[in-house]
């Protein structure tokens, strides 16, 4: 089920004298997490200390992780949008308080009042009202995701409660098209990238496709660690901006040392110092007992407060001020950490989904680095794990216990068939395929088989098999014919457009 992990190239020097036994204990939390590959850079006063990589770029193959082996960093691309976004308002192009529509004429949002009111500020700070809608992200295109968060209703006041929102900030990266007419990819190189050095920083799927020294994304798959395939069903190109850049710990150290030295890099001004000042300065309140809010104490315990700043989350760590973020998508999962005051900034990259492997990493080095108390931060991580396992294992048996043996649906499944749809949430087309019900979902396809359950609900089994297994209740109208589609997992809803009009036989 999982390779042994060793460390993939000798280091070129030793690390600082707090960081001895670092080797040793990346490798014991790989292992706990089931980590194929991780990859950790770590700059002090100015200096890259260590850098350096770990484990495989894919289970069961030979190549080693190493520095300067490419992974997604996830959402810790949404302080690079925020770094370019911030060259334009250092040259008076853009302003934080700018209303969105002003530049962005076509944007809207279910409610008038924030329509008109949303600056650029609060998408960056996620304190629209709005959480992210997922399914979104299933559409073909940038501009079809902003088409369909229209239709979204807002979970709470506007300013009033974070909301972690990735559309959002697709939203805001349309502002540098709009401003300089250069695409986002193309000016984040431009302005971030190669000013840096960070040559094999790549932010599109070509590029990627193109590098060598690649981590291959893996994830859980019918219980056990799998390799994954790059972005499906997603297209990443829509939203590199959010979630999309592909880095190295060699390069990732570059944009560590930029932060920690004002927007200074290699005698040259790279960002000005007020914006990496705004960026790590406090912008929204997150509150205990929302889930954000109780997983970042979970992720980063020891803070008396919890903010928000500009593509940064915001705290303290005893008399330190941190600035961090997570980055999680399909198959990877990333962390970075800087304590300005101190000088030390911290980035970890691995190839596994979900694995808090990083944040007991960077609490370690934290530890060490900054003089804490030690406190290994993995056993509380793994029982946190061990406890949302249990609950989905007890959800799964209590949904397991509906089925009716040999269920028989009370509707012809020809009857189920046709195109669903919702305004947000996109399309669903259930079709009659060999005599079995398969739905397909969005551009690009999720598809999946249904089987009948009980009643009018199916057991719905995904193809790609990272994501598992779902359930879909039809419900019928008085008349015998299925009106709506609901997709329990997913938490998907769809009306119904009309009959499919042919099917495989």
């Amino acid at each position: 089920m999982f390779a042994p992990l060793a460390l993939a190239t000798p280091p070129a020097s030793a690390p600082p004298q707090p960081l001895q036994g670092l080797d040793a204990y990346v490798q014991q939390v790989m292992h706990d997490w089931h980590v194929p590959g991780l990859a950790i850079v770590v700059v002090k006063d100015g200096k890259v200390v260590v850098a350096r990589g770990y484990g495989v770029r894919e289970l069961g193959k030979p190549g080693k992780a190493d520095a300067d082996t490419l992974f997604d960093i996830g959402s810790n691309s949404k302080a690079f949008t925020v770094a370019a976004l911030g060259t334009l308002v250092s040259t008076g192009k853009l302003k934080w308080d700018a209303p969105v529509v002003d530049e962005l004429k076509d944007f809207k949002q279910e409610s008038p009042y924030v329509t008109q009111n949303l600056t650029l500020r609060d998408l960056l700070t996620h304190r629209s009202g709005y959480c992210d809608p997922e399914a979104a992200w299933y559409a073909s295109d940038a501009s079809d995701i902003l088409q369909r968060v229209r239709w979204q209703k807002p979970e709470y006041g506007f300013r009033t409660t974070f909301c972690y929102n990735n559309v959002q900030y697709l939203a805001a990266s349309r502002f540098i098209p709009a401003i300089t007419g250069r695409g986002w990819n193309d000016y984040v190189a431009a302005h971030l990238f190669q000013p840096l050095g960070m040559t094999r920083t790549v932010s599109s799927d070509a590029a990627v496709a193109a590098s060598t020294n690649v981590a291959t994304p893996h994830g859980m798959v019918d219980g056990k660690v799998s390799a994954i395939q790059r972005y499906w069903p997603h297209n990443m190109d829509v939203f590199a901006a959010v979630g999309g850049i592909w880095s190295s710990a060699n390069d990732m150290g570059h944009w560590l040392q930029m932060l920690l030295a004002d927007g200074q890099y290699d005698g040259k001004t790279v960002l000005d110092a007020r914006i990496v000042t705004a960026m790590e300065t406090p912008q929204m309140l997150i509150r205990s007992g929302t889930g954000v809010g109780d997983e970042i104490r979970a992720w980063m315990p020891g803070g008396t407060f919890y903010t928000y700043g500009l593509g940064l989350f915001v705290q303290d760590d005893g008399a330190h001020r941190i600035a961090w973020h997570a980055g999680d998508i399909d198959g990877m999962a990333s962390a970075l950490v800087l304590a300005p005051d101190a000088k030390l900034g911290i980035a970890v990259l691995s190839n596994m989904s979900q694995a808090n492997a990083r944040f007991a990493i960077v609490a370690h080095v934290l530890q060490a680095m900054l003089d804490l108390p030690s406190h290994d931060l993995d056993p509380a991580l793994l029982a946190a794990r061990r406890k949302d396992e249990a609950e989905r294992a007890e959800m799964e048996k209590k949904l397991a216990d509906t089925r009716v043996a040999n269920a028989q649906p009370p509707l012809p499944l020809a009857d189920y068939a046709g195109m669903y749809s919702d305004k947000l949430d996109g399309t669903a087309r259930v079709a009659l395929e060999h005599g079995r019900l398969v739905l397909r979902l969005g551009n690009p396809d999720f598809i999946g088989d249904l089987v009948p359950w009980h009643d009018n609900t199916f057991h719905v089994t995904w193809r790609y098999r990272f994501y598992g297994d779902d359930y879909a209740t039809f419900d019928i109208d008085a008349l015998g014919n299925p009106t709506k589609l609901e997709l329990a997992g997913m938490s998907l809803h769809f009306g119904r457009e009309q009959p499919d009009s042919g099917h495989a036989k």
